[in-house]
């Protein structure tokens, strides 16, 4: 595990030739979603129950973060409409903190540290399966484009490999860290999709410039489609206040 584990986040070939042939791969690469994921989901889950463990500092968290944005849009944009929607989020926020740490103190079926605990492990568990399904869907995505570009990689061997791309998300369990958490995050994104790109190469035989484009291809398409969408609905919101 911690061999296989190196190897993707040093992008070994020799690592990746070896998963690729093996009648095992996908349980070995399954392994290594289930053990970051477990890592991440414990670490995150530990600093979340320290964080919640009284309503009032739930609460407070919360206050921060609503402060915290609303600060980002009045410094990105001064428009008419930010103000406007600066000063209705003002007027109410401190009602909604109030009425949400008076439902957050209410008595719950079960005593509060079981609840805790339930807590805990649902965050632990939630997260391998989180990073679980996004890998499937990046590589089934990635698989169905590299057969298109003369790929010759079965899916099974896509998907063993393509559960390397999780490794380098065991920096998720640094997000909680003030100011660099998101670096950490970024750093962890970014360092998945070149290893999805180079495991898609090895399963399939391709260059990496047509592994890049099966990789990015798809994610790409949505990104334009959802950007013309965005647009569509500013101009239909623009022409609905216009009117």
């Amino acid at each position: 595990m911690i061999e296989l584990f190196n190897g993707a986040l040093t992008l070994n070939r020799n690592v990746m030739l070896g998963l690729r042939e093996a009648p095992d791969g996908v349980r070995r690469g399954f392994l290594l979603i289930l053990f970051v994921g477990l890592l991440v989901g414990a670490v995150n889950g530990i600093n979340d129950l320290i964080r919640s463990a009284t309503p009032e500092r739930t609460v407070q968290n919360l206050r921060n973060q609503v402060n915290t944005q609303m600060n980002q849009l009045v410094l990105t944009s001064n428009s008419p409409a930010t103000a406007d929607i600066t000063r209705v989020v003002n007027e109410n926020k401190e009602p909604f903190f109030t009425m949400m740490e008076e439902l957050l103190a209410l008595q719950t079926p079960l005593p509060r540290p079981v609840a805790l605990v339930f807590q805990l492990l649902a965050a632990t568990v939630s997260r391998p399966l989180s990073y679980l399904g996004w890998m499937l869907l990046g590589a089934v995505a990635a698989h169905i484009i590299a057969r298109q570009l003369g790929g010759q990689g079965s899916i099974q061997q896509m998907v063993a490999l393509g559960s390397l791309s999780v490794a380098p998300r065991a920096l998720d369990a640094l997000a909680f860290i003030p100011i660099m958490g998101g670096t950490f995050s970024m750093i962890a994104w970014v360092w998945g999709l070149v290893v999805m790109i180079t495991a898609t190469s090895v399963a399939h035989r391709l260059d990496v410039g047509k592994a890049a484009m099966a990789v990015l291809f798809i994610p790409l398409l949505l990104i334009v489609l959802g950007f013309f969408s965005l647009c569509m609905l500013l101009a239909l919101l623009v022409a609905a206040v216009g009117g």
